[in-house]
């Protein structure tokens, strides 16, 4: 039976609408980017085998120990594409897909291969990315990692992961041609909780004509010794005293009532006209 592999596979979001004078550039960024993030998670450049290049990604296959330093190498990736997309064109932002699953050693198209590119290409994934990558301000949003369910029960199975844990991720159903399981998403900045949230929208203003008999103004002036009284308005005063509460009310703004226990005192209630 064939070992067990970490399938990581990336592609760059929305490429195609970089400036042409900066697409050549892509291939080299990237697999700089993913080099020094690899550097810093401990992954060597020789532990991977069966890397094929996609023109703004790649796809490769480790040995499955490596599968916890592959999650936190996304951790790494969002630090360097931060840095990268505040100083340099064109800016880059990354798809990223992981699954785990039995691979053969010979080069070839195998079931583990194609389940981590229906993972990458899946609607549902790309909808979510599209989403966040409107609503997120332009600096925090660097990559989308969709983790599949093999790989989610492995290696959160224990306390494997330094950078990113499974609280990072929230679960997606994902339905791409024979593809069809439940499968986890963690976009950089977005809690995962609201990951699948319907869109806010925005209120838009009444159209109901406003009544002009609420706008005047009124004012309120009271004095006494008050017990439990609640005065609603701007502007109070409250002196506690043994067995008594004073209140001294100045209100400006609107006021509709008074709500009040046993008043001692006087109230004078001053309404001005209507217009």
């Amino acid at each position: 039976m064939p070992e067990h592999c970490a399938l990581l596979t990336a592609d760059t979001i929305e490429s195609g609408g970089t400036r042409p004078e900066h697409l050549g550039t892509i291939p080299h960024l990237v697999e700089t980017i993913v080099a020094e993030a690899s550097s810093e998670v401990g992954l060597a450049e020789n532990v991977h085998r069966n890397g094929q290049f996609s023109g703004d990604g790649f796809l490769r296959a480790y040995p499955s120990q490596y599968l916890p330093a592959l999650i936190d190498l996304v951790a790494s990736i969002d630090a360097l594409l931060i840095g990268h997309n505040l100083s340099a064109k064109p800016e880059i932002r990354l798809r990223i897909a992981l699954h785990l699953g039995p691979l053969p050693t010979e080069f070839g198209l195998y079931r583990p291969n194609i389940d981590v590119c229906r993972l990458l290409e899946a609607d549902e994934f790309h909808a979510l990315v599209e989403r966040w990558r409107s609503s997120l301000p332009i600096d925090r949003f660097t990559t989308a990692l969709i983790l599949s369910d093999d790989a989610h029960r492995a290696v959160f199975g224990g306390d494997y992961t330094r950078s990113i844990t499974r609280h990072d991720f929230g679960p997606v159903n994902i339905k791409h041609k024979e593809f069809d399981q439940q499968a986890w998403v963690r976009i950089a900045g977005v809690n995962p909780a609201q990951l699948t949230e319907p869109p806010r929208e925005t209120p838009t203003a009444s159209s109901e004509p406003v009544d002009d008999r609420r706008s005047a103004g009124h004012s309120i002036s009271n004095g006494g010794g008050n017990q439990g009284i609640q005065i609603a308005g701007d502007g109070n005063h409250v002196e506690q005293q043994p067995r008594q509460v004073h209140v001294n009310n100045l209100v400006g703004e609107n006021n509709y009532g008074i709500s009040t226990g046993h008043v001692s005192g006087s109230i004078n209630y001053k309404t001005g006209e209507s217009r």
